[in-house]
């Protein structure tokens, strides 16, 4: 691909990434980070109020609520009395701390656990505050300061107390057989060089990314990985932070486009789902999709996740495709966003036709996401014209991939119809189950499987490796996938 096209679809990749549809101006983001506030206030105030009443509580419950503008001095009796609050810079809103969502989440699973006759002993557990204060201090005093204003922390720092520790380590990926990441001195350096990098490169190619980036994240929790793959994830049990651990391949090689693409695609999990959690209305809680990334049943929450960060993690790497220079890095960087992006050509669909199932209460009160589909799209149709321009016998592996896709989602459905499941897919078409209840015949995306009950249909995200598809061009012929 010549050079001129290269820089053509960087600059229509970066003409998407200004169209990016959730919280697209600070005054959304300050009124979704006002609702936010409020609905935590509501419900750690009631927390605290609970736990105040139990013997020998009182003191650490007024300690606890002392971090809360409003819940501080018995305010958590009065919250129908609150004056209504706007919420300030995320590095000042206690309600945005992982530490104390940490804690105040122990603490009203505790009271919920013991509902009726709570044990005091059992529920101080939780009001340690010493070691909240302790989490507090490493959480607003980090290791080292990116300039952007993020803190950088140790994973795996010792002094976090063991709840924090309990935390980072469930909300780490777990990826069998590779060791936790540690962050001594050097690496510690040798990451928020790497970091500064990174960031710089998101400010320079998608300007209102780095805005959104740096105004929904406070803190990285980092570490180096020796083994050659990185790990980036976030969690609603971490609100305005993110996990990251770089690998030591990462660091020397200095792919700082890979970086800064991940942590975009992190921001957008913390953007949207302190989007939803701020709202009034809920999305249906249903398990009720089929995700060609995760291979088994999801929310439409999870499936607007992944159709709304991939596709913003493409759209970045498309840009910064015209700033590689080594014709043989830009070849294999291009067809891994091809391979990366395809997944979402059922996922799209579902994520549009989700969203019109929703009621109107719903989507009045989470507006920006009807936007996600279409925003969506785009980038996947400038990812099709990507493909277009590849050569021919590179264009055909991907065509084939795209198939075998396609394929495996029927399947997967398949699976799920024939154990009593009814996914939702709009490619799904007329399907009928046989009288032995082992075998459906169904439409998908125009053609035709006869799909075959296995004896364990395992699901995850190792699942798939020796998943096997009937195809009706070759009824006989089975295909690995």
């Amino acid at each position: 691909m010549s050079a001129s096209h290269i820089r053509q679809f960087a600059d229509d990749a970066r003409l998407l990434l200004k169209g990016n549809p959730l919280m697209a101006s600070a005054i959304s983001l300050q009124r979704v980070a006002t609702r936010n506030l409020l609905k935590r206030r509501l419900q750690y105030g009631r927390v605290l109020a609970a736990a105040s009443k139990l013997v020998g509580c009182s003191a650490e419950v007024e300690t606890l609520s002392g971090y809360f503008p409003g819940l501080a001095d018995g305010g958590y009796d009065r919250l129908l009395e609150l004056s209504p609050e706007v919420a300030g810079p995320i590095s000042a809103d206690p309600y945005r701390s992982a530490v104390l969502a940490a804690w105040l989440g122990g603490l009203e699973r505790s009271l919920e656990f013991q509902a009726g006759s709570p044990d005091a002993r059992i529920v101080s557990r939780h009001l340690q505050t010493d070691l909240i204060a302790q989490d507090l201090e490493l959480e607003r005093q980090p290791a080292c300061r990116l300039s952007c204003g993020i803190g950088l922390v140790g994973i795996e720092n010792p002094a976090w107390s063991p709840v924090m520790q309990a935390l980072l380590r469930h909300c780490m990926p777990d990826h069998p057989g590779f060791k936790a990441p540690t962050t001594g001195d050097i690496d510690l350096d040798r990451i928020a060089d790497h970091l500064e990098k990174a960031f710089a490169l998101i400010a320079e190619m998608d300007v209102h990314g780095y805005q959104r980036l740096t105004a929904g994240l406070h803190t990285l929790h980092v570490g180096v990985r020796r083994e050659p793959s990185c790990s980036f994830s976030n969690s609603k049990e971490l609100p305005g932070s993110a996990m990251i651990a770089l690998s030591s391949e990462r660091l020397r090689e200095g792919d700082h486009g890979a970086t800064a693409a991940q942590l975009l695609h992190e921001a957008g999990h913390v953007l949207l789902g302190f989007y939803t959690a701020s709202a009034a209305a809920s999305l249906p809680a249903e398990l009720r999709y089929v995700s060609p990334y995760k291979n088994d049943l999801q929310t439409l929450e999870s499936i607007l996740h992944t159709a709304y960060a991939i596709p913003w993690e493409c759209a970045f790497r498309m840009a910064c495709l015209s700033t590689e220079l080594d014709p043989e890095h830009r070849a294999r960087k291009t067809a891994s966003i091809i391979a990366y992006a395809l997944r979402q050509i059922p996922l799209i669909d579902m994520a549009r036709k989700g969203i019109e199932r929703l009621g109107g209460d719903v989507l009045l009160d989470l507006p920006d996401i009807a936007a996600i589909p279409s925003w969506s799209g785009r980038i996947l149709f400038l990812v099709s014209q990507l493909l277009a321009a590849e050569p021919v016998a590179h264009r055909q592996a991907h065509l084939a991939e795209r198939q075998r896709i396609l394929d495996r989602q029927a399947w997967e459905i398949g699976q799920m119809l024939l154990r009593g499941t009814e996914p939702i897919d709009p490619r799904m078409g007329q399907r009928e189950i046989d009288d032995s209840g082992d075998n459906v015949c169904l439409w998908y995306d125009g053609k035709f499987h006869v799909i075959a009950k296995t004896a364990d249909h395992v699901t995850g995200r190792n699942y798939g490796r020796s998943a096997q598809l009937s195809r009706v061009t070759a009824p006989n012929e089975l295909e690995a996938m």
